[in-house]
């Protein structure tokens, strides 16, 4: 297993390290490349989910196609409350379109085949490793702050039809912006898994000195500190929020909602491997490179709700 990450099909890649080797040195592929086995790809998915936010708490949408649609219901039929033998007005349904639509997102990395040849079993896991940790910020850039010209230009973060409560900075944060944060999303959804989602340093620093200074608290409280709880509801950390340290205008401090309801993450195709060896032969070198396609979208904006600076 891969120190700190909760998966076990790493070591199922070094059983297979000399199919990896071999699959580097017979090249029949007529562009050079070659699926590297099932383990490694399997293992892959398996980092991204454990190093991403947004693929393992949006709702996963398996796209059949480059675009997927489905209508969503903004307005509801109206009540009237005529008088006898009068006019019923009638009302209509109003309905929004949410459309995914894939897009490829890629990493690429090489190394010179005496690398690739003396040190194979490190230099996957490593390589393994590494763009499942590029890959899964790239997706949360995309969901909670946006990429221009990627998969997400805007994310929560630019997203005008979230809630937002503001504040005019990190130390100005209060209980009351954070319980302003919960009561923003209005009726919540029957069923609804809400919670926080903010950057481990907001959480452990200024958080936790609003909660620490509350009446009530222990030294058993204080030695123990808190658990990833505020206001009830749990909270996830995301590693590409500014936390602490944010002091620009517009900076997302902590988003707020259930993600499952609020968020689509269409998946086109799964992340896959292959290894080039032709392709930049020329420099005895071997390619990693990985790909996949997919969309992020704020699809119901109102069940979520945020807090930036002003």
């Amino acid at each position: 297993c891969v120190t700190g990450v909760q998966t076990c099909a790493l070591p199922i890649c070094n059983r297979r390290a000399s199919e990896f080797l071999a699959a580097q040195s017979i090249g029949t592929d007529a562009d050079g490349g070659f699926l590297v086995p099932t383990p490694l790809a399997n293992t892959l998915i398996n980092l991204l989910e454990d190093y991403g936010v947004a693929r393992a708490e949006c709702r996963r949408i398996v796209m059949s196609a480059e675009t997927w649609s489905v209508p969503k219901l903004t307005e509801h039929a109206t009540v009237m409350y005529p008088a006898e033998a009068g006019t019923i007005t009638d009302s209509d349904l109003e309905f929004a379109q949410i459309q995914l639509v894939a897009k490829k997102v890629a990493a690429l990395v090489k190394m010179s085949t005496e690398v690739s040849e003396d040190s194979v079993i490190s230099l996957v896991d490593t390589v393994v490793q590494s763009i499942a940790h590029s890959m899964a910020i790239a997706e949360d850039q995309n969901l909670f702050n946006g990429v221009a010209s990627a998969i997400n230009a805007d994310g929560i973060k630019g997203d005008a039809s979230v809630a937002d409560t503001n504040v005019a900075s990190v130390s100005a944060l209060a209980l009351e912006d954070l319980t302003a944060t919960t009561v923003a999303i209005g009726n919540p959804v029957v069923g609804a898994q809400n919670c926080w989602y903010m950057n481990p340093t907001l959480f452990h620093g200024p958080i936790r000195d609003l909660l620490n200074a509350a009446n009530g608290n222990t030294l058993a409280d204080i030695e123990g500190g808190q658990n990833a709880r505020l206001l009830g509801y749990p909270v996830k950390f995301v590693n590409v929020l500014p936390g602490a340290s944010a002091s620009t205008s517009g900076d997302l401090l902590a988003v707020f909602g259930d993600m499952s309801l609020g968020c689509y993450f269409g998946d086109r195709r799964q992340p896959n491997f292959k290894v080039l060896n032709e392709l930049f032969a020329v420099n005895d070198q071997v390619g990693v490179i990985a790909t996949e396609r997919i969309d992020i979208k704020v699809a119901n904006p109102e069940v979520l709700s945020k807090i930036t600076l002003s």
